[in-house]
This record gives C-alpha cells, structure tokens and sequence, in this order.
C-alpha cells in the first residue's frame, strides 16, 4: 500500500525548489539563454524599428503593433518590405502578426503567400501559422486558386484548417 503524501502549498515548493542546487543552477541557465534571446532579438529588429519609427510609427518592437488597437496605415509598406528580408524567424512571426489587420488588405497578401509558399519545407511553427492567419486578413479573391492548391499540398496539412478560414474569408469579402 503506498503512503499518501500531505499537500504541498505552491510556496512551500518554491522554497524546498529554491534549496535544489540542480534546479536552480538549471533555472538561471535558462533565464541567461532567455535574456540572450531577447537581446539579440531586439538587435536583428533595429532596422524595422528605425523605419517604422522614420514612416512615423514609433515603436519599440514589432511587436508592439501586434498589441495595439491603434490602426498603423502607414506602417504597412515597411511591414511588407521588411517580411521579405532576413531576419530571426520570431522576428518574421511578429511582422507577419502586425500584417493581420484590415488595413494590410491588397498587395501585402501576395508577399505574404509567397512567403509562405518559400517556407513549404519548413518544420510546422509559428511563423507558417503567423502567414497563413495574415492571408485571412489580406487575401482576396484572386488568390482562390493559390489558397486551393496549398490546401490540396502535403507540405501545408499543418495549415489546412487556417487556409480554410482564408477561403471562407475571401469568399465573404466578395458578396
């Protein structure tokens, strides 16, 4: 018959975790890889920052605009420049995020779906989800058939519910 251990208060955990050598060696190795991170994420985005800020869209991060209610009309051009350059995939995730709003409608969604089609092989994550869900927001009616055939491929069956959404979006946006 096994013992039946006595609940444990969440702080009386952290206080038997915080007396883990192991677990707090751990612990401070990922928060120092998390930071490292973030700072070299905000170093890779300076470009994009500059020039939203010079378009006069003053930000910190891209991400601030995936955050905001605020509409950033001008932001878009640099928006769409700036997906098609090289930068750290979540760095694309968030410029990818910040083009998922009415605003972005039109040209941006061809730049988006041939970024998502140059990632065909590229392992399932975030940024392919991130270029599907802008699609939803900017495509329109002339993309059926691009939509159709990246919903009939293998590389995209991750992205089959998302790309369906884009459809029935297209299709609403044309009634």
């Amino acid at each position: 018959m096994s013992k039946k251990r006595n609940p444990v208060t969440a702080c009386e955990l952290l206080k038997q975790l915080s007396q883990n050598h192991g677990f707090v060696r751990r612990d401070q190795q990922r928060e120092q890889k998390r930071r490292e991170l973030e700072a070299l994420l905000r170093a890779d985005e300076q470009p994009l920052v500059a020039e939203l800020t010079r378009a006069g869209c003053t930000v910190n991060s891209v991400w601030d605009l995936v955050n905001t209610k605020t509409k950033y009309s001008e932001a878009i051009p640099v928006l769409v420049k700036h997906l098609q350059l090289n930068y750290h995939v979540r760095n694309l995730e968030g410029i990818a995020r910040a083009l998922t709003v009415p605003e972005a409608r039109g040209r941006p969604a061809q730049v988006i779906l041939h970024q998502l089609k140059l990632r065909a092989e590229m392992p399932h994550g975030e940024l392919r989800f991130a270029l599907a869900n802008a699609l939803a927001a900017t495509g329109d009616a002339a993309m059926r058939a691009d939509i159709e055939l990246l919903l009939a491929d293998p590389r995209f069956k991750d992205l089959q519910n998302v790309l369906i959404l884009v459809l029935e979006k297209i299709s609403a946006r044309t009634l």
